[in-house]
C-alpha cells in the first residue's frame, strides 16, 4: 500500500480537528446542537443525516470515535488510491438514512460511529469483491485492529445505538457492492462484445 499524500493526511487531520471543534461549540452551548441529530422516521429528523456524525454526547464519545475514524479514512484513502471524500460522502448519507429508517422511535442518534462502521464494511466488501493487494491489506487492518467492532452490531450497552452501527454496516456493504459492480461487469465482457 502506498502512503497517503501529505495533502490527504492534512485533510483527514483537519476533518478530525473539526469534530473536536464542533464538540467544543456544542459543549459551550450546553449541547444545544444535539437536537440536530437523527430523529428516526420524523421529517425534522432528516436533517440529522447531515449533522449527526459531527455531534457527540460527551468528550469520551468524541475521543472514542476520532481515532478509529481517522484510521478508517486513511485506509480508505490508501486502498482507493486517492481522496476519500466522495466515497465518504456516499457512506455518510447512506449510514444516516439507514439510522433514520431503523433507529429507536423518539431517540436522537448522534456520533460518527455509524460512519465508522460504514467505512469498515465498505473496505471489507471491496476487498472481498476486488481481490487486489491494497484492498486486501486495508481489510486485514480493519479485521486485526477493529474486529471487536462486530459486537457493536448487536444490542448491548444502554445509550449505544447498535441500530446506527448496523445501518452503517449495511450501507457500507451495499455501497461497496455498487462501487465494485462496474469493475466486475467490465471484467465479464469479452473482447468482441466490448467493441460493440
Amino acid at each position: 500500500m502506498n502512503r497517503p499524500s501529505p495533502s490527504q493526511v492534512t485533510q483527514i487531520l483537519y476533518f478530525l480537528a473539526g469534530l473536536v471543534l464542533v464538540h467544543i461549540v456544542n459543549f459551550v452551548s450546553r449541547m444545544w446542537f444535539t437536537q440536530f441529530g437523527i430523529v428516526p422516521r420524523s421529517i425534522v429528523g432528516l436533517r440529522g443525516i447531515i449533522f449527526s456524525p459531527l455531534l457527540h454526547k460527551d468528550w469520551s464519545h468524541v475521543m472514542a470515535n476520532t481515532v478509529p475514524l481517522g484510521v478508517m479514512l486513511a485506509l480508505l484513502s490508501l486502498s482507493r488510491g486517492g481522496s476519500p471524500w466522495l466515497i465518504t460522502s456516499a457512506l455518510w448519507i447512506g449510514s444516516g438514512l439507514g439510522a433514520w429508517l431503523v433507529g429507536r422511535p423518539g431517540s436522537i442518534q448522534i456520533g460518527a460511529s455509524g460512519l465508522i462502521y460504514s467505512i469498515a464494511a465498505f473496505l471489507l466488501t471491496t476487498a472481498w469483491l476486488q481481490h487486489n493487494l491494497k484492498s486486501g491489506l486495508a481489510a486485514l487492518v480493519v479485521v486485526l485492529v477493529y474486529g471487536g467492532m462486530a459486537w457493536g452490531l448487536f444490542p448491548g450497552r444502554q445509550g449505544v445505538s447498535w441500530e446506527g452501527h448496523l445501518a452503517g454496516a449495511i450501507a457500507g456493504l451495499l455501497i461497496g457492492m455498487a462501487y465494485c459492480a462496474p469493475v466486475k461487469a467490465s471484467r465479464g465482457l469479452s473482447p468482441a462484445s466490448s467493441q460493440r
